[in-house]
C-alpha cells in the first residue's frame, strides 16, 4: 500500500513540474520572447528550467497538442509561426463561441463578478499603465467573462484563442494601438453594462459588435 501511495506521489509531482514548464514555454511564446519558428533545443531548456529533458519533452507535446509547436523528425519542436489565415481563424472560432458565452455570464451575473469586471477595466483605462498590462487587462476582462458563465469546455477553448490574440498583439507591433483604445474600452463598457443589466441579449450583441469592430481593426492593420 505504501509503494502504491509513493508512486501516486510521485506521479502528482511530475505532472505538476510538467505543468510549471508548459505553462513557462507557453508564456514565452505568447509574448514572443520564443521566437516564430526558433527551435526548442531540449537540453538548453531543461538546463535553463533546471528540469529533466523528459519533462521538457512532456510540456513541448502539451504544447504540441495546444497548436504553439510543431514537431519535425530529427529535428525536434519548432514554435510555430502565425500567418493571416491563422489569424483570421482565431477570430472565427472567438466569434462563434464568445457572444453565446457572455449572454450566459449576464445570466448568471453577481455582483462579484461586476466588481472583477469593473476593477479590470479600470486597469486597461489606466493612462499610466504599461502597453503589457493594458493587454493583460483586455484578456482578462475577456477571460473573466468565459469563467462567470460555468462552461469548462468552452472556458478552456476560449483560453487557447486568447493566448493566440495576445500572441499575435505581441508579435504585430502595428497592432498595439487598437489595445486600451477609446473604441477597445468603450465596447468593454458596453458589455460589462449589458451583464451587469444581467440583458443576455444586449450583452451577446455588445460582444459580437466589439469582436467584429477588433477584428477589422486588426486585419486593417495588419495589411
Amino acid at each position: 500500500m505504501g509503494t502504491v501511495a509513493t508512486t501516486a506521489k510521485l506521479d502528482t509531482d511530475q505532472s505538476s513540474v510538467t505543468e510549471r514548464v508548459l505553462s513557462i514555454l507557453r508564456h514565452e511564446m505568447v509574448t514572443g520572447q520564443l521566437e516564430p519558428e526558433q527551435v526548442i533545443n531540449e537540453s538548453e531548456t531543461a538546463l535553463r528550467l533546471g528540469v529533466s529533458k523528459t519533462t521538457v519533452r512532456e510540456a513541448l507535446h502539451g504544447l504540441l497538442w495546444e497548436g504553439f509547436v510543431i514537431a519535425f523528425p530529427r529535428r525536434g519542436y519548432v514554435v510555430r509561426a502565425l500567418g493571416m489565415n491563422d489569424i483570421r481563424d482565431v477570430m472565427d472560432l472567438r466569434m462563434s463561441i464568445e457572444p453565446p458565452i457572455a449572454g450566459i455570464a449576464a445570466r448568471r451575473c453577481s455582483v462579484e463578478l461586476v466588481k472583477k469586471l469593473s476593477q479590470i477595466l479600470a486597469r486597461q483605462d489606466d493612462k499610466s499603465a504599461a502597453y503589457n498590462e493594458k493587454l493583460q487587462a483586455t484578456t482578462d476582462f475577456h477571460r473573466a467573462i468565459a469563467s462567470a458563465a460555468g462552461n469548462k469546455r468552452a472556458e478552456r477553448l476560449l483560453s487557447t484563442y486568447f493566448d493566440e490574440t495576445t500572441r499575435i498583439y505581441y508579435l504585430f507591433s502595428r497592432a498595439a494601438s487598437y489595445v486600451g483604445s477609446p473604441n477597445d474600452i468603450r465596447a468593454h463598457q458596453e458589455i460589462l453594462e449589458a451583464i451587469s443589466a444581467q440583458d443576455a441579449p444586449r450583452a451577446q450583441q455588445a460582444m459580437i459588435d466589439h469582436l467584429q469592430e477588433s477584428n477589422d481593426a486588426l486585419l486593417r492593420m495588419l495589411h
